[in-house]
């Protein structure tokens, strides 16, 4: 927790596997699977779970996630990691496995503004009724093409996050949601709805999916590989491997 140069550093990282709620046919909470948080002085934990199927609505055969909060090298770094393994969402939606992973290393001194890293985050194999899609995602986004070095001030603030939101970063709403989609590719067979924007699927019968949105602020940065905002005739909300890393030093 303390630096070498007097410094005191917080770690915070937490992760979900897959969680939600149904608002119809029926009212109940779809119970959180694998939740993870870190201790403020770090550390490590795991969770992990198997067979999950709830109501005939969402299945997976695996889920797991971890987070870590250490100094390596000297410097705070904290990890998180949430995976499903075999997603399966009314039969419409599958994905062999769906990651989730941060990394990020403070500099410990001002600004104290992070190197992030997005590991080997992905989405393998997804479904989409009989179609097969490739999920090509910008793991660099956040490099800012200084190398190794540290960024001088927040990446809310950078005009290429801006354009991948599609928006300026407002003050008054504290953070900016954008994705780290690159473009959805069709490998095989043809996609039932359309592409509403990149990183967006609408699908009739079912609703929407959104696929790695990226929240990010001047502190924190939250990934949330699948969200579904289901629609007809199931309704409700379901997010599939997702966390948060922020942390801070003085």
């Amino acid at each position: 927790m303390s630096l070498r140069n007097g410094r005191i550093h917080y770690f915070h990282a937490d992760a979900t596997a897959l969680g939600g709620h149904i608002e119809r046919p029926f009212v109940r909470n779809i119970p959180v699977q694998s939740p993870t948080s870190l201790a403020p002085v770090g550390g490590e934990t795991d969770a992990a779970s198997s067979d999950f199927k709830f109501e005939g609505i969402v299945s997976a055969s695996a889920t797991s996630t971890r987070v870590e909060g250490s100094f390596l090298n000297g410097l705070p770094t904290t990890r998180m990691a949430a995976i499903v393994e075999d997603l399966n969402v009314l039969d419409t939606v599958r994905a062999q496995q769906v990651l989730a992973y941060i990394s990020s290393e403070h500099p410990g001194e001002e600004p104290d503004v992070p190197r992030i890293d997005f590991g080997k985050t992905g989405i393998t194999n997804l479904r989409v009724g009989d179609s097969v899609l490739t999920v090509h995602l910008d793991l660099k986004l956040l490099k800012n093409g200084n190398g190794d070095h540290f960024p001088k001030r927040p990446p809310v603030y950078d005009k290429k996050l801006w354009k991948r939101a599609g928006q300026p970063f407002d003050e008054d709403k504290g953070f900016l949601v954008c994705s780290l989609v690159d473009k959805i590719e069709v490998i095989r067979g043809k996609l039932p709805g359309k592409l509403v924007e990149p990183n967006i699927l609408e699908i009739p019968n079912f609703g929407r999916l959104h696929l790695a949105e990226f929240l990010v602020d001047g502190q924190s940065y939250q990934l949330i590989m699948m969200r579904f905002e289901l629609g007809c005739p199931t309704v409700g909300a379901v997010t599939v491997s997702s966390g948060k890393v922020n942390g801070g030093g003085h």
